[in-house]
């Protein structure tokens, strides 16, 4: 049995201290807030008393990771994935068109057939996209951008306005000019193009504390390990090649068999000294975070007939309906409504006041319903660093660094996804199997 510090207490942290507790090791999680989650959490609004997630989340089917996370932690079954592929567009001008892709034909005839289906695109944009399906066993430059990928793939302009643009911000957090295309490769071939369920959707029926950080925590207490919350790491010391120590915020000097560093890239570089990690460190530097913006809107009566739509030609890309997605399941108004703006960067320097006027219009130009109805209440989140980008060409860093004691763990070290909570998931078991079996 090997004792192990995990800083951080998000998805790659608690994924590491997940599968480090069942291979049998100590751990003691080090998170410096006062409850588990990381970036995902939630509360309760004070005026509606509603449960409020701090960014809404999508699931995918082949998160084979995340699940196996939910099922260790008993919160499997409280993700709900559609029977197949199907996401409902509106346009304020061009109305609904759906795209679904059906499960009852063979690949890639079904997805082709959904796209014929799909009114927002035409038979010349579709024929186009017969186009990616080689693309998929290529090794892509991380220097080319999906712009630029689509561009040679022939993608019209309609094709990248109505699909690929939409989806590229909602599955890389970053427009496609700057995102690299071997990341949304990775996306079609797992989502698309792997297993035949891999690309249903799934939306969690709780808020994300209840449905992560509760029993997250109850599972680690349950066997026995050490949660070290509202304390922060303030410096790792590499001692020599057979010893780390991590220096906490209340004056405790920790020096385990291994850490697993589970936290952002900006606060991991203000706790390793240059001379010891000096290329880790010009890595750390280069990366930016990306903001995702959230706005919820309180209705006074139901405004939306499915779980959620994904909007077009609007700057807020999404709509959900939480009463919906929660049910009897957590707390949700009938009238309750959250939209979601993806790579806000723009977007998250206007004031509040704007943001849930531009959110409240724009809903309704494509919900028509909600403008008969009046809007009691609106709450503007914005996670600023949602997720951490590099340069197009620079290349993650790995879960092991130059120290054999000292891992990495996030959606932003190197798994072959981008940053979603799949990758977090998934670096967080790497790690922990690592430490298993050195």
């Amino acid at each position: 049995m090997k004792n192990v510090v995990v800083l951080g207490g998000g998805f790659a942290g608690l994924a590491a201290a997940v599968k480090l507790t069942e291979l049998g090791h100590s751990v003691t999680l080090v998170e410096r807030r006062r409850q588990l989650g990381g970036r995902a959490f939630s509360f309760t609004d004070p005026t509606t008393g509603d449960t409020v997630d701090n960014g809404q989340h999508l699931f995918m089917k082949c998160y084979h990771a995340t699940l196996a996370l939910l099922q260790s932690l008993g919160a499997h079954d409280e993700v709900e994935f559609q029977n197949e592929f199907q996401i409902e567009f509106r346009h304020p001008q061009k109305g609904t068109s759906t795209l679904r892709i059906a499960k009852t034909l063979p690949r890639p005839l079904n997805v082709l057939a959904g796209f014929l289906r799909f009114k927002s695109i035409g038979l010349s944009d579709v024929l186009k996209l017969r186009n990616i399906k080689p693309e998929l066993s290529k090794q892509l430059p991380l220097s080319l951008s999906v712009s630029q990928w689509l561009e040679q793939c022939k993608q019209t302009q309609r094709l990248q306005e109505n699909f690929w643009n939409p989806l590229c911000l909602a599955a890389l957090n970053e427009p496609t000019s700057q995102a690299s295309a071997r990341y949304m490769q990775a996306v079609l071939r797992e989502g698309f193009f792997g297993s035949p369920d891999g690309a249903f959707l799934g939306y969690s029926r709780l808020g994300l504390s209840n449905l992560l950080s509760a029993r997250s925590q109850t599972f680690l207490n349950k066997h026995e390990q050490k949660l070290l919350l509202g304390l922060s790491a303030k410096r790792i010391d590499s001692v020599s090649t057979h010893e780390i120590a991590v220096h906490l915020s209340d004056n405790t000097k920790l020096t385990p068999d291994a850490i697993i560093c589970a936290i952002p890239p900006q606060a991991l570089s203000s706790l390793l000294t240059p001379h010891s990690f000096p290329e880790l460190l010009q890595k750390l530097s280069l990366y930016r975070p990306s903001p995702i913006l959230s706005v919820n809107l309180w209705y006074d009566r139901p405004c939306l007939d499915v779980p959620f739509i994904g909007m077009l030609g609007t700057q807020m890309e999404w709509a959900f309906n939480k009463h919906h997605l929660y049910q009897t399941h957590d707390h949700a108004s009938p009238g309750h409504i959250t939209l979601l703006a993806s790579a806000a960067h723009a977007l998250s320097q206007s004031q509040p006041k704007d943001l849930i006027e531009l959110a409240q219009q724009e809903f309704e130009s494509v919900a028509p319903s909600a403008s008969e109805a009046n809007l009691q209440h609106a709450r503007v989140i914005c996670e600023r660093k949602a997720t951490q980008t590099l340069p197009l060409g620079e290349s993650p860093p790995n879960t092991h660094t130059n120290h054999p004691k000292l891992l990495l763990a996030g959606d932003w070290v190197n798994t072959g996804l981008p940053a979603t909570i799949e990758s977090a998931v998934r670096s967080g078991f790497c790690a922990a199997n690592s430490v298993d079996k050195k």
